[in-house]
């Protein structure tokens, strides 16, 4: 499919990694120190940091209260219902409580951080740099500053992906028992099914599946409460730094949905069309770092194309693009196929970076003052970040869909063999 540089090449990536997760913490660390930075940056209130964490713990000191937590909670600041599945409320099971907020979501950070590491394993200086812009950029200290719990699924699913670098049924089995879990807690997690085409046997197939299934069955009854309060009170975010596709039409005062499913449909069949030809090309069989790497941009692509799609949200999901850069880091020999991912690279930066850029410049040099001005200038350049997030996302669905049909058409001939073959 692609070739790459040898693996010696560049420095080791555990040297390069410290001293980006080294700066990295610096610039986290310093934005703690000098809460004004969430004020200038709009993303959020000096004075609320771990916000997100503090209202899964809400939910759980509602629950221990004999609250309802999936209603309106008046444990919570902003009055939050808890949106997400009854496991979360096992936190609290476990003497967890608002109390707890500091350390925890100091904890939680650092397992990021550590699990950014070793999931991008820069092995260059360039590499390292591109990490870093990622790590210290207003979308993920949007992440960051509330310490979502999509930085849970992303350890999780970290986890699961690291299972699967390993050829060892064991270590796969767990891979495939965290990415349910992960659903379970989310959702949104349950497109990691398309890693299951990795279990290149029928037996191994059906194994995964029912392994897969199984979670999500025992589940079910933690997950319903979830689901209904997600449909009654789930936000749907607009202007500053959300993501989604109805945010550009909403940004404009527009809500018909039809305005944004037309193009988003005609959006994914072109890039399936644009595919289509390159899937059918024989590809060369890559280094086992060089499969992980397909496979975990395919897992990151397909959960960001798959959350832009299915509403609007915040940009601290982008935490899920690290899994992205070490196959955007490889050599592609095929020249359209590394302008694609050129375009994929510096899209991703552009709008990791736009919006929090242009918050900070205009709250800067325009001020309260001329307010009009800056939420003119604000508007337009929302809408502009709006169209490169657009752009982002087609190319990482063009690019997915290349990757898949490539694993479909050599996955099929082992799972159904031609007659007189085994499984």
């Amino acid at each position: 499919m692609k070739t790459t540089a040898p693996e010696g090449l560049g420095l080791d990536w555990r040297r390069t990694a410290a001293w980006v997760a080294g700066l990295v913490l610096l610039a986290w660390l310093a934005c703690f120190r000098f809460p004004a930075v969430w004020a200038v940056t709009g993303i959020g209130e000096a004075n609320r940091p771990f916000m997100d964490l503090y209202g899964i713990l809400a939910a759980c000191d509602a629950a221990k209260a004999g609250v309802d937590p999936f209603l309106p909670n008046s444990f919570d600041p902003y009055h939050r219902p808890h949106v997400y599945t009854e496991w979360w409320l096992e936190l609290g099971r476990l003497g967890l409580s608002r109390a707890d907020t500091p350390w925890l979501g100091a904890t939680l950070l650092g397992t990021v951080l550590l699990a950014a590491m070793v999931m991008a394993r820069p092995r260059t200086r360039a590499q390292g740099m591109a990490l870093l812009l990622l790590l210290v950029s207003p979308a993920f200290l949007m992440a960051v500053n509330r310490a979502n719990n999509d930085l849970v699924v992303f350890v999780l699913i970290s986890g699961g992906l690291l299972c699967f670098r390993r050829e060892a049924w064991a270590g796969r089995a767990l891979g495939v028992v965290l990415f349910a879990v992960s659903a379970v807690l989310k959702y949104y997690p349950l497109v990691t099914l398309v890693v299951l085409v990795e279990l290149r046997s029928r037996r191994g197939l059906a194994a995964g599946l029912a392994l897969y299934g199984l979670v999500l069955v025992l589940a079910w009854p933690g997950l319903q409460p979830g689901l209904q309060g997600a449909a009654r009170f789930m936000s749907q975010p607009e202007w500053l730094y959300a993501f989604g596709a109805p945010v550009f039409l909403r940004n404009l005062g527009v809500t018909s949905t039809i305005g944004w499913v037309a193009p988003a449909g005609l959006m994914t069949l072109s890039a399936v069309w644009s595919a289509w030809k390159k899937a059918g090309e024989p590809g060369v069989i890559g280094s086992a770092s060089d499969q992980a790497a397909e496979r975990e941009f395919m897992v990151g692509a397909v959960m960001l194309a798959g959350m832009f799609f299915l509403g609007s949200s915040f940009v601290y999901k982008l935490v899920f693009a690290i899994w992205l850069l070490p196959w955007l880091w490889r050599e592609h020999a095929d020249p359209v196929e590394a302008r694609w991912v050129r375009a994929a690279a510096w899209l991703m930066l552009a709008v990791v970076w736009f919006e929090g850029t242009a918050a900070v410049g205009l709250n800067l040099l325009l001020g309260p003052q001329a307010l009009s001005l800056a939420m003119t200038l604000l508007k337009g350049a929302l809408l502009i970040s709006q169209l490169l997030a657009w752009a982002w996302v087609a190319c990482l669905l063009r690019l997915f869909f290349v990757l898949l049909g490539r694993r479909l058409m050599a996955w099929g001939p082992t799972v159904w063999p031609a007659r007189g073959g085994r499984a």
